[in-house]
């Protein structure tokens, strides 16, 4: 098999279906050395480090590519994956009134990075996307797609908030059952013990790779804590500086999208704000920042018709994807002013959206259903 083939984070999605199918999935939760022999045994001595960090209830969109061959399964898991995340971005962003090349230029650099990668952001951001784009119409199904994006809990750690703000309960039900559904199953099919390997083994290992570990996958982290990081700030430090930064703009956001009264906007601003405030998230997840940024176009008037220096901060953004590997080998992390540029463009047009005639009690969203406050 060729190199550049296996050298993909697939492998690990690979590797694990195969073990589940060999019933040895409680191995993807022991430690870390017990896993890599695993994938050296498909992929040779040479392998390079990798480490599973996923929770169980994973394993349940993944192991039957088990049955294929690895080369096979990559591009069925690919294929499909684009294929749900730009029916998600459709129903999230609505038509699209913008510039056709403007608007694939910010998508573009998001599709290519998950493609290089051969990672699993089209996966998260379909079920966040999907998600948000169902939330006033189909409750339940949104919050199934919700929970099952516990997945990557981190990308959706906002939508709790902004589902609360508009009170939308049923959504918050049915996230809450679905996620409570997959731990069960997860736990019945591959054994309690791989939760219970999750969270001893698993999870402070990987916090151990957030913290230690040095190499090419900090510039691929482009957040505050990353960029400290990549220039060899102590780690608590910049945890610490990290939290400095997120927290004032959470803040910011949280009056916002209580104020905002354009529903799309206000799931674009919760994307955009998760990305600011989380310190471990990685290029290949911008596909929901990319979803936001073109929604906001699309909320507003038509980009080509913008003011010209908004347009170029748009696209800059939208580039961060492809931006985030040459800054890192020039030792220049910028990626993160690059993300809070997306998050200001969004905030400001949440501020700026028109509000609507309200009735006593009820305030209607822009394209929604009634927001009661």
């Amino acid at each position: 098999m060729e190199a550049w083939l296996i050298d993909k984070d697939f492998a690990n999605y690979w590797t694990a279906a195969r073990l589940v199918l060999n019933g040895q999935a409680l191995d993807l939760f022991a430690d870390h050395a017990t896993y890599f022999r695993h994938l050296t045994d498909h992929f040779g001595p040479d392998t390079l480090w990798r480490n599973w960090s996923y929770p169980p209830h994973y394993l349940l969109a993944i192991w039957p590519l088990g049955f294929l061959g690895y080369g096979t399964a990559m591009a069925a898991f690919l294929g499909l994956t684009l294929v749900a995340y730009l029916v998600a971005l459709r129903a999230f962003v609505g038509p699209i009134r913008t510039d056709l090349a403007v608007a694939t230029a910010i998508v573009l650099p998001s599709v290519f990075d998950n493609l290089y990668h051969a990672q699993n952001g089209f996966l998260t951001a379909a079920l966040l996307l999907g998600g948000l784009a169902l939330r006033m119409e189909r409750p339940v199904l949104a919050g199934v797609l919700i929970g099952c994006l516990t997945i990557k809990p981190q990308l959706g750690v906002l939508v709790p908030l902004l589902l609360l703000i508009e009170r939308r309960w049923l959504v918050i039900a049915s996230a809450t059952l679905t996620a409570a559904g997959l731990v069960v199953l997860s736990g019945v099919l591959f054994g309690w013990d791989s939760w219970h390997g999750y969270l001893t083994q698993t999870l402070p290992y990987q916090s151990r790779v957030m913290t230690d570990f040095t190499g090419i996958f900090l510039g691929m982290m482009p957040t505050t804590f990353g960029a400290l990081r990549v220039l060899e700030v102590d780690p608590q430090l910049a945890l610490a500086v990290h939290a400095a930064v997120a927290v004032p703009l959470v803040g910011v956001a949280g009056w916002a999208l209580w104020r905002c009264q354009d529903a799309d906007l206000r799931a674009a601003l919760a994307i955009m704000t998760t990305l600011v405030a989380m310190p471990y998230w990685l290029t290949y997840d911008y596909g929901i920042a990319a979803a936001a940024l073109l929604l906001t176009c699309n909320r507003a008037e038509p980009i080509t018709e913008a003011p010209r220096p908004r347009r170029g901060l748009l696209l800059l953004a939208a580039f961060t994807p492809i931006a985030a590997i040459p800054l890192w080998l020039f030792n220049a992390p910028l990626t993160p002013v690059l993300v809070g540029l997306g998050f200001a463009l969004v905030l400001q047009s949440a501020l700026q959206a028109p509000r609507q005639q309200e009735r006593p009690g009820v305030t209607r969203s822009v394209g929604a259903e009634p927001f009661v406050r």
